[in-house]
């Protein structure tokens, strides 16, 4: 059994892997994710919040420490509830990403 090797206020670490969770019952709004993935990825503060500066930031994470990043997201089919646009953009982004540290899991189905 493994333990929890760190407690973040925003995220933890387990195993030399980051977990970051996207709930979509909490993101209705695009700029919530935004928000929520810059804490949770200790992205800059300058970070442009918009899907071309969420794709660059993807495809480097080099200032995260662990290995691998796994981004979880829970509630899919409730993210941006209002606008099948933006989470169908948003989703294409995470997962067009190239960088190999990082996984997108779905749970309760996929995208």
């Amino acid at each position: 059994m493994s333990t929890v090797s760190h407690i973040h206020d925003a995220y933890f670490s387990d195993n030399n892997t980051r977990f970051v969770f996207i709930d979509g019952s909490a993101c209705d709004h695009i700029d919530k994710c935004y928000d929520s993935l810059q804490q949770q990825l200790s992205i800059p503060e300058y970070f442009g919040k918009n899907l071309d500066a969420l794709e660059e930031v993807l495809a480097d994470l080099e200032w995260i420490d662990e290995a691998k990043i796994k981004i979880i997201i829970l509630n899919e089919s409730a993210l941006f509830k209002n606008s099948d646009a933006k989470k169908k953009d948003f989703l294409e982004v995470l997962n067009s990403s190239e960088n190999e540290k990082l996984e997108i899991i779905y749970l309760g189905g996929n995208a």
